[in-house]
């Protein structure tokens, strides 16, 4: 009798593991390919190519799709780092002649996210973490856009879990270039943290707490 619990309990371990390396295993694979970076827009006075902001004007935009060249990755740190990227996005920004004063709109389906683990997949879009049924929209609005030591930094809100807080979103404008569409693009990336903790999701034993969002977007004008 015994040695059937034990046989049965070796079993229940076997499969259990083997359902848990299931879960754990995966990762997000980047189909980004990034167009050639054609022309910086600024030379400083040591010769390096600085793009700015303080050149081009008007409504730049890119919404994700299999001919965009547009990423949003998101990772967070823990027992097994939870790598991912949301698939579904638009960003909208309109430079205005001072680009401080130049509005950063991002918004995202927060159902795209896509870990390269279907069933890691399915708990983060559960109540404990994302709730895409509930919050199917997590999104970026700026206040201002103001200068970093080296870029830019668009200072705003972000809106997550229907709760909203002020975030500090550095990033670069790296100059432009022609897709392989043969469009006309302004390039840019950068990335920003936050603790999930404190937009309202549960802490979990072994699930990191601050994710680090990687963005990178090849914008287009509007016309």
């Amino acid at each position: 009798m015994i040695k059937k619990i034990i046989i049965a309990l070796v079993i229940v371990a076997v499969i259990g593991g083997g359902i848990l390396l299931y879960a754990l295993s995966g990762e997000y694979e980047s189909k980004l390919e990034k167009s050639d970076i054609e022309t910086g827009v600024v030379i400083d006075s040591t010769g390096i190519e600085v793009p700015s902001l303080s050149l081009i004007q008007g409504l730049y935009q890119v919404t994700s799709g299999e001919a965009v060249q547009a990423e949003l990755l998101f990772n967070a740190d823990g027992m097994k780092t939870a790598k991912g990227a949301f698939e579904k996005f638009s960003v909208d920004f309109d430079i205005a002649t001072d680009y401080h004063q130049s509005t950063l709109t991002v918004s995202i389906e927060s159902a795209s996210l896509n870990t390269g683990n279907g069933m890691r997949d399915e708990h983060l879009a559960e109540a404990d973490f994302f709730d895409v049924e509930k919050y199917p929209t997590i999104a970026f609005l700026s206040t201002s856009i103001e200068d970093g030591d080296t870029s830019h930094v668009a200072k705003g809100d972000l809106t997550l879990l229907s709760n909203t807080k002020p975030i500090d979103v550095p990033f670069k404008h790296l100059g432009n270039g022609t897709n392989k569409a043969g469009q006309a693009f302004e390039a840019f990336e950068g990335r920003f943290v936050f603790d999930r903790i404190e937009y309202g999701m549960e802490e979990i034993s072994g699930a990191g707490n601050v994710v680090t969002v990687n963005f990178y977007c090849e914008l287009m004008l509007s016309e």
